[in-house]
């Protein structure tokens, strides 16, 4: 495209006031209303952002694109005549009204210039309206009765004459002033407003029209249309941030932090230079956020989802505000940045279309449309996103456009495994539980925490982190839910997780898959054999019902938690650390087995970790409550393929002692399948050997370990498995100090390692090392008195 290419150094993604202005300039240089001559200056004009400024390119110069603002720009008339301060409802005293909003209407019906044209005859139109005359005297009226009934009374009728307003002013007014109205309200049942202009129009105190008009009359001569010296020098700065001496002071209300007015911060405080241009040309840039009530009839996601890029306030991915703040944000806005030049007919297209979608519904929140983004890519064209939050620092202080960062658009659409949680609506209904005013600030913490993760998990910069935060906060959120009582009979369990939650947390560590491993002991490793079927990882750790955690041999979707008012006996997941809890489990697995009639030992899993994994596990090259709190979310996912990691000579790693022990521990079906039994054949666990191993917390001895090897190496033995190494060795008379084995391994960690599922391979090394055949090649060399 030919024309000239212009950087508007003045125009920038944040703050909010200096990214509407870029819709300003590319919306009035194309717009033929916006004209005193009725002919845009570049209908043709295109923009786009680039290195953090806005860019033109357009047939105008820079000099000529000034000169358009100095002389040919025709104000939008965005006039809020329903407000109070607005100018139009001041009782009986409209035309000798002192006040701000009724001395700016009058000196601009007026006014004789060419480019106050379109206010002129909005204004007029506003006047003529029978509700605008009615509702002026009913306000007059109720604020002159003393009577409180009667006062109610007349405070009913005229909010009823209000009611009837907006579609009156709507359906006469000007199409120009149309635009104000659908930016300011949604006008369905009941009148929905936009964040982005405050209530209707008005932020407190404070009327958007008023403070728009009156910058107006800073910059240009209401008489005869004239730029003002003021005008002619501040258009350089607030278009090219040319610098100038401000002798203005003032505020920008909620577009610009920064020029936020009195009280506004802590500590020492001075004047606000302001420059009228920044004020006008953000003003003229909301239009860009018209709802439109006839593209959003049924539209099921909230309100705020009824505006452009406007959604209910979440805070995610935010970590500057609280869920504890007693003042909730008025909502969030997401500002589209686009990096191919684009004419404002295709910037209005995307406004227009700026619904974004999760499944079948409206984005509702942030983190809905940080979802919607990242599913649809760059194919609308949009590279990133602005966030802001609509915040009020105190009761008593104007609202700010908080920005909340930088939303960049993956150049290729993601899979959206948030959308798992919200099956049945379960994360919905978990906010709704955890925001209730009876429930503690740890449920508040625990839903922030994964809102935050899952925004996370959503960005282009994502990493195995962050699915792992969302893992990991996820078990947060069910620790709060069933240690309340209130909330498990309030909620469910977590709705099934895809095995690619598995896929995009695997970073190949050690704790990672440590956890996946253990996460999938359960019957999902074995078939389904009628109702005697082992308990799956999450019973020990969340009360679930068992009978609907599976469905059809695979997670079912639908969960509920154990009904009763005592929590089932499988709950063993306690407060301590992750050795004791996962003794506890391997206990209650081995006693589940007896109860439930079971024919293997209930220890089989679908997934395995690696010998070098265990061999970190043992010799405390691990982080404990990292692997526990991955542990904690992954027992709610699919299974999922682990890739491969090599870790050098991980057989060799592991010490001796459980080489012997972890045979004992493994499913008879593996063991037969392995070759390591003959079929029919059963290697019981030697009862007492997790018991004594558990007793010896804490203690790296030997003493304990050199029992429960003798007893393994006894049981493995008498199941046909025998074993070259000689019982007394380990029997605790040995004279030799080396007699004892596992010096320098906390027994109970030992015996902790023992749940942690191996594959077939690794079950074949630790035979040769432990079992070696009498007839193999390469007799083993090992001495079981050296640790490893």
């Amino acid at each position: 495209m030919r024309g000239e290419h212009l950087i508007l150094d003045g125009c920038t993604p944040a703050p909010l006031a200096s990214y509407l202005k870029a819709l300003a300039v590319l919306r009035l240089i194309s717009s033929p209303a916006n004209h005193v001559s009725g002919q845009a200056a570049d209908p043709h004009a295109r923009g786009w952002w680039e290195d953090e400024r806005f860019h033109l390119r357009t047939t105008l110069s820079r000099d000529a694109l000034l000169r358009f603002f100095l002389h040919d720009y025709a104000p939008s008339p965005l006039i809020g005549a329903w407000n109070g301060r607005a100018g139009f409802l001041e009782g009986a005293s409209a035309e000798t009204s002192s006040r701000t909003g009724a001395v700016l209407v009058r000196s601009i019906a007026n006014s004789r210039g060419v480019r106050l044209e379109p206010m002129r005859r909005v204004i007029d139109l506003i006047r003529r309206n029978k509700y605008i005359g009615l509702y002026n005297v009913q306000r007059d009226e109720e604020k002159r009765e003393d009577d409180k009934a009667r006062k109610a009374i007349l405070k009913r009728k005229a909010s009823a004459t209000k009611s009837l307003l907006l579609p009156s002013l709507r359906a006469e007014s000007d199409e120009h002033h149309l635009a104000y109205i659908d930016a300011c309200y949604i006008l369905a049942a009941d009148e929905i407003t936009s964040p982005i202009l405050g209530s209707g129009g008005v932020d407190g105190s404070r009327d958007f029209w008023v403070n728009y008009a009156d910058h107006l009359r800073r910059l240009f001569d209401f008489d005869d249309g004239r730029a003002t010296y003021h005008g002619t020098i501040e258009i350089h700065s607030a278009v090219f941030n040319a610098g100038y001496l401000a002798d203005a002071n003032g505020s920008m209300g909620q577009f610009s932090p920064g020029h936020s007015g009195p009280n506004a911060t802590t500590g020492y405080e001075g004047s606000n230079p302001l420059n009228s241009w920044d004020v006008v040309l953000a003003m003229e840039g909301t239009l860009a956020f018209a709802g439109a009530l006839t593209r959003r009839w049924g539209v099921t996601g909230g309100s705020r989802a009824a505006f452009p890029f406007t959604f209910e306030p979440s805070n995610a991915g935010a970590g500057g505000l609280a869920p504890e703040d007693p003042n909730q944000p008025r909502g969030e806005v997401w500002t589209p940045l686009w990096r191919k030049p684009a004419a404002f007919a295709e910037v209005r297209a995307i406004f227009s279309e700026g619904r974004l979608t999760v499944g079948s519904r409206t984005a509702r929140t942030g983190l809905d449309a940080a979802r919607s983004v990242a599913r649809l890519g760059t194919s609308r064209g949009v590279s990133g996103f602005e966030r802001y939050s609509l915040v009020q620092p105190d009761a008593k202080l104007p609202h700010q456009a908080t920005p909340l960062g930088r939303f960049s658009t993956p150049a290729r659409p993601c899979r959206d495994i948030v959308a798992d949680l919200d099956a049945g609506d379960w994360l919905e209904r978990v906010r709704r539980l955890a925001g209730n005013r009876k429930s503690p600030a740890r449920a508040r913490q625990a839903v922030r925490r994964l809102d935050d993760a899952l925004f996370r998990v959503t960005s282009t910069n994502r990493t195995f982190r962050g699915t792992q935060e969302a893992l990991t906060a996820l078990g947060g959120l069910v620790a709060w839910l069933t240690t309340n009582r209130e909330a498990l009979v309030s909620s469910a369990p977590p709705p099934r997780l895809s095995s690619e939650w598995i896929r995009q947390a695997d970073d190949g560590s050690p704790e990672f898959r440590v956890a996946t491993a253990l996460a999938s002991i359960g019957p999902l490793a074995v078939e389904f054999a009628g109702d005697n079927i082992a308990p799956p990882m999450a019973a020990h750790l969340a009360p679930i019902d068992e009978s609907r955690f599976f469905h059809r041999g695979r997670l079912s979707q639908r969960r509920t938690w154990a009904t009763g008012d005592n929590t089932p006996p499988t709950v063993v997941w306690g407060g301590g650390n992750l050795v004791s809890n996962l003794v506890a489990v391997l206990e209650r697995r081995l006693v589940e087995a007896s109860i439930r009639g079971l024919a293997d030992k209930p220890l089989a899993a679908a997934r395995w970790a690696q010998l070098s994994d265990v061999a970190a596990f043992l010799l405390g090259d691990f982080d404990d409550s990292r692997c526990a709190a991955l542990l904690a979310g992954l027992v709610w996912a699919e299974p999922g393929r682990l890739r491969a990691v090599r870790r050098g000579d991980g057989d060799r790693a592991v010490s001796f002692a459980y080489a012997v022990l972890k045979p004992i521990f493994t499913p008879n079906n593996t063991l037969h399948e392995a070759g390591v039994l003959p079929e029919q054949t059963r290697m019981p666990v030697p009862p007492g050997i997790v018991a004594g191993l558990r007793s010896a917390a804490g203690t790296s001895d030997g003493r304990a370990t050199n029992t429960a090897v003798r007893m393994a190496l006894a049981r493995a033995r008498a199941s046909g498995l025998p074993s070259p190494f000689d019982l007394v060795q380990f029997s605790g008379r040995g004279t030799r100090q080396g007699s004892l084995i596992g010096t320098g391994i906390a027994a109970d960690r030992l015996a902790a390692a023992l749940l942690i599922p191996i594959g077939t391979g690794a079950l074949a090394s630790l035979i040769g090392r432990a079992y070696p055949k009498p007839d193999d090649d390469n007799p083993t060399t090992e001495d079981p008195t050296h640790v490893h």
